[in-house]
């Protein structure tokens, strides 16, 4: 495709250009396109680079045809918000032509929005924690499997990793909250010096925060292969369970995930049928003595 300004710097310390952005994304677009399709979208941009602020664009850009985006109206307070939703994976340049660097998603299609197909723990830490989150996300995948599900891993390309675990069809949000929550809670019981549910960073005192908050319908998570905007170019990857203790969570850069682009272990997680399980978390909850209060993110 055509690229505008493709001369322009995106990311300066690393002098990395428009063009090889786009470029980067046209190259990654197929291994993107599974977690894509169908899904109301939601895009960082840096229409001049990391030079100057981005921002964060739900609605789809009014500019854009048919050819490239769907528009899925999702009411707010005070209006409505017209997500994208692209039409192909060719869209996912033409978002790059627009200064976009990191594309994200809810945990549910479209066509199923209150039925979530990915559930989703995002460990959070504190900037440099490294061997603290990946202590984390071995605890955390230790408590996930005494409920029998599979979790894939990946990269945030930021502080953390994302735990990720695949949804046979009909499982509802709300049950999809309980198993999340619950299992980041019942994590953080096992691990009190590792892991928290503390919302407020003030509360985290140096622990992981455990965010299960990617599973409400229309709350998002980073898009697998998309960049993110800090030095480097670092890219959010797909990586097996034997490689977290030699991968940092920015470890991998843009020119380095073009040759993973074959290996994506996360679609080679198995669906897990969540209807028993919501029960069996709830009383491993009972019988742990955890009682989960309402829980209203804007508030906290």
């Amino acid at each position: 495709m055509e690229v505008s300004s493709a001369d322009r710097v995106v990311y300066p310390d690393d002098g990395i250009t428009k063009g090889e952005v786009v470029a980067y994304f046209e190259a990654v677009s197929e291994a993107m396109w599974p977690y894509l399709e169908d899904r109301a979208l939601t895009v960082e941009r840096y229409p001049k680079g990391l030079a100057a602020k981005g921002f964060m664009q739900k609605n789809a850009p009014s500019h854009l045809g048919a050819d490239v985006v769907a528009r899925h109206e999702v009411p707010r307070d005070g209006g409505v918000t017209e997500y994208p939703v692209l039409m192909n994976r060719q869209g996912v340049a033409a978002f790059a032509n627009l200064g976009v660097l990191t594309f994200h998603v809810p945990p549910s299609t479209v066509s199923q929005p209150m039925n979530p197909d990915w559930l989703i723990w995002d460990l959070d830490p504190e900037p440099g924690s490294t061997a603290q989150v990946r202590e984390a996300a071995w605890a955390l995948r230790s408590v996930v499997e005494v409920f029998g599900i599979e979790t894939g891993l990946m990269t945030s390309g930021s502080n953390g990793y994302h735990l990720r675990a695949r949804a046979a069809s009909g499982l509802e949000a709300a049950d999809a909250s309980v198993v999340t929550r619950g299992i980041a809670a019942l994590a953080a019981h096992a691990h009190p010096d590792l892991m928290t549910l503390e919302f407020k960073k003030v509360e985290r005192k140096g622990r992981v925060f455990v965010d299960w908050l990617r599973n409400a319908p229309y709350s998002t998570s980073v898009v697998p292969w998309s960049l993110r905007a800090r030095s480097g170019a670092p890219v959010a990857t797909p990586i097996s369970w034997n490689q977290l203790d030699d991968v940092d969570p920015d470890g991998i850069r843009f020119t380095e995930a073009l040759d993973l682009l074959d290996s994506d272990p996360l679609l080679s997680v198995d669906d897990v049928d969540f209807g028993p399980i919501v029960d069996q978390v709830g009383v491993a909850l009972i019988d742990a003595g955890i009682v989960l209060e309402p829980f209203d993110r804007f508030r906290s």
